[in-house]
């Protein structure tokens, strides 16, 4: 079953446009990227077990993703087990029915939650907020976009778009709503204080906590969430009810794998040892326990991701949702995560988004959203093959025809035209010609066709009045050395 993911209806030409004109979001995402990336190669620089323990990370979850079929129902035995309750949702539909259902059922009111991409692909709050029911960000990053009312730019700095003065602004805004002061200046430490204080709030008075998971592990029963924040601490331990919902994919076998997985995203993300915060979940609150939900539900969500298993992207599944790839990606630095129109942006979303859906979402991404460069294949830590991945589906495409036909028809003419020295050479002689249109001050301006996108942003130089062929033929032998 193909999943469901929300997207961004306009085309890619208008997201991509959109992104090149706005210089804050460049310049933020920029110096975002690159600080994240340089990160990553000073710790494993400073770690000498950190290439060790990585490959490591790599066999595990290659073992779990091949094994999903016994670990599911092996995990779902050990929660009920510990007194939690368990669910498979096949789609995000379902998913969100489910979420509802128990909301209600309890006379949810207000919920808070930590940061989860699987509840932004799912639109988990949206499907709730229908239902009735206030959902509250507590990760700074998430919190600040709920504020602007837009979706993560980043995988892992869901508000990497934005600069200290759009922060402040949209604090300010909160402030004015809640009644409070406002944030005392753009620094972050003020703009933090303010959060924390806002937030504090909510923690106290919430119905429901709702959390994502960054790994699930088999063999006891546990739900991990990894923050620099310390936010998922509250949201498991305040609230009455919580609610996890985790992807299939992120199961794995046992603690020992864990051990080495669990390093993972800090070390390739944002380039330390550990996160700052690990919260553990294995059950509600037993008696004698001072804090804890006293009910616990873990949603299982598959959402297409079982139709990956056994195919030769299978590999895609092993993310840990970093950002590695996005830090290195040129095309990310450069239109941002918004232009991708999907959930997950950077290399992993344009190959992930067409795979979770069968294509039926943002099927151009593979084709426009990739210079195929390789960075991200060498930054991935989980070693996706994510350039192989985005050329094998750029292939399915041409095979099932999804291109429009006049894509189509203008790739088969100039492969049917340059096969050929013969045609080679006769393309040149009417490039020379029509070029004439398109020149101005001796450089090219524009082109008919697919080539128009390219102008946009950039000139070239004309074609060469003459070739090295053409010049060899007029003047070979009249050196001597011919």
């Amino acid at each position: 079953m193909a999943g469901i993911l929300p997207s961004d209806a306009r085309p890619w030409a208008e997201r991509r446009d959109a992104g090149l004109s706005d210089t804050t979001m460049r310049n933020t995402i920029g110096v975002v990227a690159r600080r994240l990336s340089s990160g990553q190669r000073r710790v494993f620089r400073g770690y000498g077990e950190a290439e060790q323990a990585r490959q490591f990370a790599v066999r595990a979850k290659r073992r779990a993703i091949q094994s999903l079929d016994q670990l599911i129902p092996q995990v779902r035995a050990k929660i009920e087990s510990h007194g939690g309750r368990t669910y498979l949702a096949a789609d995000a539909h379902q998913a969100v029915r489910l979420v509802a259902e128990i909301a209600t059922a309890n006379n949810v009111r207000v919920a808070i939650k930590t940061k989860s991409m699987l509840s932004e692909e799912i639109e988990l709050n949206r499907g709730l907020g229908k239902a009735g029911i206030t959902v509250v960000e507590t990760d700074l990053g998430e919190y600040i976009i709920q504020r602007a009312h837009e979706t993560p730019s980043h995988i892992l700095a869901p508000a990497a778009h934005k600069n200290r003065s759009q922060i402040k602004s949209l604090l300010d805004e909160d402030a004015r709503q809640a009644g409070m002061d406002t944030p005392q200046s753009e620094d972050p430490a003020d703009l933090t204080r303010f959060a924390r204080w806002r937030l504090r709030r909510e923690f106290l008075s919430a119905d429901m906590g709702i959390t994502g998971g960054n790994f699930l592990v088999a063999e006891t029963g546990t739900v991990v969430l990894i923050t620099n924040e310390g936010n998922a601490d509250m949201v498991t331990s305040l609230p009455p009810l919580l609610i996890s919902i985790v992807g299939v994919e992120k199961v794995v076998e046992t603690w020992d794998d864990l051990t080495y997985l669990i390093q993972q995203p800090a070390l390739n993300g944002i380039g330390q040892r550990l996160s700052s915060y690990t919260t553990f979940i294995s059950g509600p609150r037993q008696e004698g326990m001072a804090e804890g939900p006293a009910t616990w539900h873990v949603v299982l969500v598959d959402n297409g991701r079982t139709q990956i298993q056994g195919t030769p992207f299978e590999d895609v599944l092993s993310c840990i949702r970093c950002g590695a790839c996005l830090n290195v990606c040129p095309v990310f630095r450069q239109v941002g995560g918004h232009a991708y129109g999907g959930v997950y942006s950077g290399p992993i979303g344009v190959v992930e988004t067409p795979l979770l859906t069968d294509f039926h979402v943002l099927p151009e991404l593979p084709s426009v959203a990739c210079t195929v460069c390789h960075a991200c294949g060498e930054a991935c830590p989980m070693e996706i093959d994510l350039p192989g991945h985005i050329l094998r589906l750029r292939k399915e495409k041409v095979a099932r025809r999804l291109d429009q036909s006049s894509v189509r028809w203008s790739y088969r003419v100039w492969s049917r035209t340059w096969s050929t020295s013969a045609g080679y050479r006769r393309s040149l002689r009417l490039g020379r010609i029509a070029q004439k249109l398109y020149l101005k001050q001796g450089k090219l301006k524009n082109a008919p066709g697919l080539p128009q996108g390219w102008f946009k942003s950039r000139d070239m130089p004309p074609i060469a009045a003459e070739t090295f062929h053409e010049w060899w033929q007029r003047t070979r032998g009249k050196d001597g050395n011919g």
